[in-house]
């Protein structure tokens, strides 16, 4: 494909007068420019290899021109990528476009171990790593916030105490936090309402820094954190524990496990407890995003809405209520991004250019995915077996 063929595809996917100004230029030199006034940011594709990339797997050929350095982004990268979003079109292009990128296309079971695996990979970068950008209470999953502007402190204890409430906690009941992360959910229930929980995590980072957070808490009598996958669970556990929550981790369990996962918790919830989940999804199957799966989280799937009612149903969960917080998300990403940023320089010290690269990219592109793809952040609530005495108001579950 030479340069005049690209800047067709470019004036024909992309519009002329777009909500923000842009150029792009080609590896040989030549400029676009989309939009009036003083750019807002300006792209660089230095390769006609990259840009063929760009038409096969955009997701995939973006990302990794962008770690690279094949392709550069002068200006705001968040800005950017929601331009991106928002403005390419496959589908303005011509049947002769469409042929030509057909022509250049033609030029993955979740065991416990490959789980494992997977999820280290991607949390044991170090705590000192995740503690530069998150919350104090290390919270690595979507925060609720109750206004905009909000503190991510507060919006992720929000978040947390939104999530206790919806499980009417007794004191002495126990509590399991399957994907427990660093244990601020468990701390906070034992410290509120006076539950004895057991914590699941494969990442030995959190295991440590957990376990070492609820000891200095004076907490060591009513909770613990595990470096166990829930599959591994005793027998002898089976039927003992009143409520199980979950956020944040369903992401890592793999289609094929979707059964699995609701199996291994009627098993071990008893009956008539209740069962927060808490997972990014959609509302239809579809395949995951190359390029995060590649490098961001190995082993993802992010289930339908249906395939997790229907299958909590068939392993015998009632389904009670759902709430959808993907505006939070972008929200928590935003905030993520701006931290990240900040120590930016403190990062790449640690783990080099390509690495910051490609961090930035999955945290501004995971926020725009939120704000204009069809991906959501639910929070589902299950009781084992048909209870008709939970709370005939929503404000008795979240307030």
């Amino acid at each position: 494909m030479n340069p005049e063929q690209a800047k067709k595809i470019l004036t024909t996917v992309l519009p002329q007068e777009p909500e923000k100004s842009c150029i792009i230029t080609l590896w040989n030199g030549d400029e676009l420019r989309f939009g009036s006034g003083r750019p807002d940011f300006a792209i660089s594709i230095k390769t006609q290899k990259v840009f063929e990339e760009l038409l096969v797997e955009p997701s995939i050929a973006l990302g990794e021109g962008y770690i690279n350095g094949d392709i550069e982004i002068k200006g705001n990268l968040g800005q950017a990528m929601e331009w991106f979003y928002k403005n390419a079109a496959e589908d303005r292009l011509t049947p002769f476009q469409k042929a030509r990128v057909c022509w250049l296309h033609l030029k993955k079971r979740a065991t416990i171990k490959q789980t494992k695996k997977d999820v280290q990979s991607h949390y044991d970068k170090g705590n000192e790593f995740y503690q530069l950008w998150l919350d104090k209470g290390m919270n690595y999953s979507c925060a609720f916030f109750t206004r905009e502007d909000e503190e991510l402190e507060q919006a992720q204890l929000n978040k947390i105490h939104r999530s206790l409430k919806k499980l009417l906690l007794r004191p002495g009941q126990r509590l399991l936090d399957i994907g427990c992360g660093w244990g601020s959910l468990l701390i906070e229930a034992a410290k509120k309402y006076g539950v004895k929980g057991v914590g699941l995590t494969l990442s030995r980072g959190q295991f440590e820094l957990g376990s070492r957070r609820i000891k200095e808490a004076g907490l060591s009598d009513q909770v613990e954190i595990r470096l166990q996958d829930y599959r591994e669970m005793d027998d002898r556990e089976y039927k003992t524990y009143d409520r199980i929550v979950s956020i944040g981790m369903f992401e890592h369990v793999g289609k094929e496990n979707i059964p699995v996962f609701f199996e291994r918790c009627s098993r071990l919830l008893k009956d008539k407890g209740i069962l927060l989940l808490h997972t990014i999804g959609r509302t239809k199957p579809k395949e995951m995003d190359v390029w995060i799966t590649k490098y961001i989280f190995p082993g993802t799937y992010l289930p339908a809405l249906g395939e997790l009612v229907e299958t909590a149903e068939d392993t015998g969960f009632d389904f009670v209520d759902l709430e959808n917080l993907r505006r939070h998300y972008d929200l928590t990403l935003g905030n993520w991004a701006r931290r990240f940023e900040r120590h930016a320089q403190t990062i790449r010290q640690l783990y080099g250019k390509r690495f910051v690269r490609m961090w930035r990219f999955y945290l501004y592109g995971c926020q725009m995915a939120f704000r204009y793809n069809p991906l959501f952040v639910f929070q589902l609530l299950f009781t084992l077996g048909r209870r008709n005495d939970m709370p005939l108001v929503r404000e008795e579950l979240y307030l």
